[in-house]
């Protein structure tokens, strides 16, 4: 083990999720943050960055451009700096390796931006958007908190255990331009779901199959959470095209095997 102890281990294993306190410094996140508003507040976007505009806030007249943003895509890829200094930083693979194993390439990345008003997300397991493309159960996210993430402000909710079973999605994008339809024959009242608040700096780590969502900002604060998301280098490439996704995988640590992700062109 390089970073977590046996016990954190065993509440990821139990769990599905578990929470790091103070997974960046204050100069880190300082940094973080900077990258990430400069790429927000770029106009027109990065070309290797998608922007998601949250249906809620789509009609607003009274309100930036930049306000209505419900998610930036593909950050690190448009950004060397964030790739270099937080995405493949020791620390952040050290965490990755205890859970993943030796054999680590990275993904990509979601940042969740929530500004005041911005909605939540369904209920949902990640994987169900992953394996189409990149089979296997080898991959986890790191919800980095860049504001307090609370209950009033969103914050995400995980069903402990949940990622021991695997629920069919809707994945009509007609319906929602980022999660689809989700699960539409979950009944979220039936779940337990726990609030993980997050204070800005800390982390919360989650497995691809457990089941979460998060509730709608109804505070005057956004809730910016960047999302790393990093496969076993032993996944496997579907050769499915993926229109979210356009990039090279990163080889991040360890090996990449022929015909796993992040070995292709």
């Amino acid at each position: 083990m390089k970073a977590l102890t046996v016990d954190e281990i065993g509440a990821w294993e139990r769990n599905g999720f578990l929470r790091v306190e103070n997974f960046v410094d204050a100069g880190e996140l300082a940094n973080l943050r900077r990258i990430m508003e400069g790429l927000v507040e770029q106009d027109p976007p990065d070309e290797n960055t998608i922007v998601d505009i949250d249906p809620v806030l789509a009609d607003r007249t009274d309100i930036a451009r930049t306000e209505k943003f419900r998610a930036l895509l593909h950050a690190a890829h448009a950004s060397t700096e964030l790739l270099e200094t937080y995405t493949l930083r020791p620390k952040t693979l050290d965490v990755v390796e205890d859970l993943l194993g030796p054999d680590i390439v990275y993904y990509t990345d979601q940042t969740f931006l929530k500004p005041p008003g911005g909605s939540g997300a369904p209920a949902h397991q990640d994987n169900a958007y992953w394996d189409v493309f990149w089979s296997g159960k080898g991959k986890l996210s790191v919800w980095l908190a860049l504001d307090d993430s609370t209950m009033e402000r969103g914050c995400t909710q995980f069903v402990p255990g949940s990622h021991r079973e695997v629920l069919q999605h809707d994945r009509d994008f007609s319906k929602d331009a980022l999660f689809g339809g989700a699960v539409p024959d979950l009944d979220p009242d039936q779940l337990d779901f726990e609030a993980v608040e997050l204070k800005a700096g800390d982390a919360c780590i989650h497995h691809c199959e457990t089941i979460h969502r998060s509730g709608p900002n109804v505070s005057d604060h956004s809730r910016r959470g960047l999302v790393t998301i990093y496969f076993s280098g032993r996944c496997t490439y579907t050769d499915q095209p993926s229109e979210w996704f356009t990039h090279r995988m990163i080889p991040a640590r360890g090996h990449v095997y022929p015909g796993c992700v992040g070995w292709y062109e």
